[in-house]
């Protein structure tokens, strides 16, 4: 069995490599492309370092709105379109008071914003009004407001369900008086029924009690006539001549 050698795969021959010379120095050209670059580099990096933070502050700040804005607007309320309406009233201010003095042609667009929130976002106006008294507020103080504003709600409940309760009795009542009535009329009625169906009976009565006697008296009065005896009757004259008894 006959071996075969295997070659290297490497070079067994030594290479010879000249020696280049020193390398020579960098040209002011040469020197002033490489600064150019470097600074080019370090210029793009800053640049797009500071992309980053801004958009990185961007993305806060986007974050830090809508933070505010969930917790500012309650649940079942919508900020549009009511924002742009109390825009618009805030804007609407000044144009009202034009020709007021100068403190009134300033604190409108205050007042007009306020009463639109107040109108169109009931609930946002009160948790920034809230927000800004326990900012700068007395903590007692907006618990006292609170429980006032709690009472006042309480008593208006209970004057608004006084009121129905008395409205719905006044209609039970009025629907009884009219029913009664309606039934004393009945009565009424019946009773001059009655009575009328009594007094003309009366009348009826009496009526043939004097034809009754009116008859028997002319009954009487009729037998008191003597009943004349019986004549010839007289024969009819002619024309032209009158009667010799006469």
């Amino acid at each position: 069995m006959s071996t075969q050698e295997k070659k290297s795969i490497y070079d067994t021959q030594e290479r010879e490599y000249s020696v280049s010379s020193p390398a020579q120095q960098p040209t002011r050209l040469q020197h002033l492309m490489r600064q150019l670059r470097h600074d080019t580099r370090e210029a793009a990096y800053s640049v797009q370092a500071r992309g980053q933070l801004l958009v990185q502050h961007w993305i806060m700040l986007e974050q830090h709105i809508s933070r505010i804005v969930r917790n500012t607007v309650p649940s079942g309320e919508k900020l549009a379109p009511g924002i742009l309406y109390v825009g618009v009233a805030a804007l609407a201010g000044p144009i009202f008071t034009r020709k007021r003095n100068f403190a009134v042609r300033w604190t409108s667009p205050l007042v007009f914003g306020a009463a639109a929130a107040a109108y169109w976002l009931p609930g946002t106006a009160q948790v920034v009004l809230r927000n800004v008294w326990a900012r700068y507020g007395d903590p007692k103080t907006i618990d006292r407001v609170t429980e006032m504003w709690q009472e006042v709600k309480q008593t208006r409940r209970e004057a608004v369900k006084s009121v129905q309760e008395g409205v719905q009795e006044l209609r039970m009542s009025l629907q009884e008086g009219r029913e009664f009535g309606k039934k004393r009329a009945a009565e009424a009625v019946n009773v001059a029924v009655a009575a009328a169906k009594e007094e003309a009976d009366v009348v009826v009565t009496t009526v043939q009690a004097q034809t009754h006697k009116a008859s028997e008296a002319v009954t009487k009065v009729m037998d008191k006539i003597p009943v004349p005896k019986d004549e010839k009757p007289k024969k009819p004259l002619p024309l032209g001549f009158k009667d010799s008894a006469e």
